[in-house]
């Protein structure tokens, strides 16, 4: 893939900077729908509400939710648009099989990695906008 979806660089900016699960879920539901709604989209958007409900305290939902997320990745590993599959699904499921229950600091250390130098370039200087706001992003 040589072209990234606006909302798929706002949504690992999102998730890997700014740390924000549940925006992840706004800006990730718009790529989902302008995709068409692949499930592998769905799965990027089930594990950063995973992330969100563990840093809430729900750890319930949080194991729910990434069960259901890594049925949806793990079909897409080793890599897919530009992110490390495998790394996803190891780290979120080291996360949850540690002994003890998992922390909200311990979901602060999850990323998504980029293996696309492409991709790497665009998050490097980006910058999400508003949803409503319908301008082009730029990476200046």
């Amino acid at each position: 893939m040589t072209d990234y979806p606006r909302h798929l660089v706002d949504f690992i900016h999102l998730f890997n900077v700014d740390r924000a699960f549940y925006d992840c879920h706004e800006y990730g539901e718009e790529l989902w729908l302008e995709q068409g709604r692949p499930p592998f989209l769905k799965g990027l958007i089930q594990t950063a509400v995973s992330l969100y409900h563990l840093e809430s305290g729900n750890l319930g939902g949080a194991r729910k939710l990434w069960r259901t997320a890594s049925a949806y990745l793990s079909p897409y590993a080793p890599a897919y648009m530009g992110l490390d599959v495998e790394r996803i699904l190891q780290d979120m499921n080291k996360l949850f099989t540690e002994p003890g229950e998992p922390t909200p600091e311990q979901a602060a250390t999850i990323r998504l990695h980029v293996v696309d130098p492409r991709l790497q370039d665009l998050l490097a200087n980006w910058r999400v906008l508003p949803l409503d706001d319908n301008s082009a992003h730029s990476n200046d």
